[in-house]
């Protein structure tokens, strides 16, 4: 005890390791015990301390030492607490031990430490989990990044630049959308509406107000261009269904768009959507077999009519004119 209160913590441990096994049995042991966990903790060998302090709380339930045992069990994990960079398992270790302090000792004087110890702790972990959403956003992994925020949120709510979290999810899921493949594209700008008619909902005042709307507005014009983007590089099933859409899509988004240059864009994907219908029926009809011809021909011919009513002065009228009468002609001759 001498070399212990001297801190010669290197002497004194193996003595009390040889006492403990002398005295095996005997009521002195507890405290010979305490103090070898103390003694480690102080030569800051914490994860033995960990393990004893805890071991000595379990094995000592009632000793006048219990109570603070078990607080430097959680000390212990405290204390091999990394850096927010670095891996936070122990850190993670150490609040579930405080929390189990507190729930033990519910009327210790060690309680209002033991919740401010945590509240730093999971600070720490915050930073972390922000840092580690922020560096998927950088480096341009932005579905992770859009996870990562949400998750964030929900771990810890209280978090400062909540608003400015939540726009980032926003602007994620956007970015998501434009990196994808045009197959995903339709879907994955869905959720970027949801998730920004839900901000603007929730913050209607905000500073990124403007930012949001100008996301969501450029995901309803996306849909329509990715929708027909799709349809312009898929086989013919695919390309008629997807052509098909537009019109429903068209009516779904295009009321949301207020910017007068996307407007004009996404009525004219609208109409190189009738006209494609057109060409790929028209082109189907001259690649098909002589028994099927006359089917495809029939269909261009009805695409052409429903084209020249919603378009009656295109700029690819006179092409579309072309194919009609050419497939007008073919369905007569292969029909006779």
């Amino acid at each position: 005890m001498e070399w212990y209160n001297k801190g010669q913590y290197f002497k004194a441990i193996p003595v009390f390791e040889e006492l403990m096994g002398l005295l095996k049995g005997k009521e002195s042991v507890e405290e010979i015990y305490f103090h070898y966990c103390m003694a480690n903790f102080k030569q800051e060998s914490f994860l033995m301390s960990a393990y004893h302090f805890k071991n000595f709380y379990q094995k000592h339930p009632y000793s006048k030492y219990t109570e603070e045992a078990l607080f430097m069990h959680a000390r212990s994990y405290e204390e091999q607490s990394l850096i927010y960079s670095l891996d936070q398992t122990e850190t993670v270790k150490a609040i579930d031990a405080f929390q189990t302090f507190i729930n033990t000792y519910s009327n210790s004087e060690r309680v209002p430490k033991s919740n401010a110890v945590i509240d730093e702790l999971r600070a720490k972990l915050e930073i972390k989990a922000l840092s580690a959403a922020d560096l998927y956003y950088k480096t341009k992994n932005y579905r992770a990044a859009a996870v990562s925020y949400k998750n964030l949120l929900l771990d810890y709510p209280d978090i400062d630049n909540v608003i400015e979290i939540q726009f980032k999810i926003v602007e994620s899921y956007s970015k998501f959308a434009k990196q994808s493949i045009l197959s995903k594209q339709k879907e994955r700008y869905e959720e970027t509406i949801k998730t920004a008619s839900n901000y603007l909902n929730r913050y209607p005042n905000s500073e990124f107000k403007i930012e949001v709307k100008a996301l969501m507005e450029n995901a309803h014009f996306n849909i329509l261009k990715s929708n027909f983007e799709h349809a312009n590089i898929s086989l013919y099933t695919g390309k008629i269904k997807l052509l098909n859409e537009m019109d429903d899509l068209f009516n779904m988004h295009y009321p949301k768009i207020l910017d007068p240059i996307l407007k004009a864009k996404a009525n004219n994907y609208l109409e190189k959507a009738y006209f494609q219908k057109i060409k790929t029926e028209y082109t189907k009809a001259q690649e098909s077999t002589t028994e099927h011809k006359a089917i495809y021909y029939k269909k261009a011919i009805e695409a052409y009519n429903t084209f020249s009513t919603k378009f009656a002065s295109s700029k690819f009228d006179n092409e579309a004119k072309r194919m009609f009468y050419a497939a007008e002609k073919n369905y007569k001759k292969y029909t006779k």
